[in-house]
């Protein structure tokens, strides 16, 4: 085998690594997948995959901020820097159904599901390092518009969850149910009725839908 000679190789490593490691979890499981595997998958030897992760658990976080930091960073930025509620929650509304449709999201949602017995540090890494931050970014932005007179909540915190709990529940339901033609969901008018609900129900002035 070519040694990586330059970043972008081992980069493109890397990926190639993560990608087989993505299928072995879907496929196997946390517990049951196996490094070795993983490298055999990958077209490699275990001891590069080990060049690269020290260990099971390092290999999956590395896979896990793969697949939900780009995503993460653009929710952080569209609360940021929507100029309001009204279209913090539109651009959101509309940016949920194509991560859910077009990511990796609900394959690693079962990986979680399958290890939150076993592993349950793992469960707990996630929701500190992913879901915590993703809620704080709509709780800051919902905060911002309470302050500004545009919505009338209690706690931005606890609304965030209620906000971001559809999105939550496609992707596990794509995970269980993803297989089944017959439950398949739109998920464009889900999310479109979503953000029609939640522009009443926060009493956003300026909805035109």
């Amino acid at each position: 085998m070519l040694r990586a000679r330059s970043e972008k190789a081992k980069d493109d490593r890397r990926q190639i690594l993560l990608n087989a490691a993505l299928d072995e979890f879907h496929e196997r499981g946390f517990t049951a997948a196996r490094m070795e595997d993983i490298a055999k998958r990958a077209g490699f030897s275990k001891g590069t995959l080990y060049l690269y992760y020290s260990s099971k658990r390092d290999l999956f976080q590395a896979l896990v901020e793969m697949i939900t930091q780009p995503k993460i960073q653009n929710i952080e930025k569209i609360m940021e820097m929507a100029p309001s509620a009204l279209m913090a929650i539109q651009t959101f509304t509309q940016f949920a159904p194509t991560v859910i449709r077009n990511s990796d999201l609900p394959r690693l949602m079962k990986i979680l599901v399958g290890a939150s017995t076993s592993h349950p540090e793992i469960m707990v890494a996630y929701r500190k390092n992913v879901v915590e931050r993703g809620l704080g970014a709509f709780a800051s932005m919902l905060a911002r518009a309470k302050e500004r007179g545009e919505i009338t909540i209690g706690d931005p915190k606890l609304t965030a969850r209620l906000l971001v709990a559809p999105m939550v529940m496609s992707a596990l339901w794509q995970t269980i149910f993803g297989a089944d033609p017959e439950a398949e969901i739109d998920l464009d008018t889900l999310f479109r009725l979503h953000g029609e609900i939640l522009i009443r129900a926060l009493k956003i002035e300026g909805n035109d839908t």
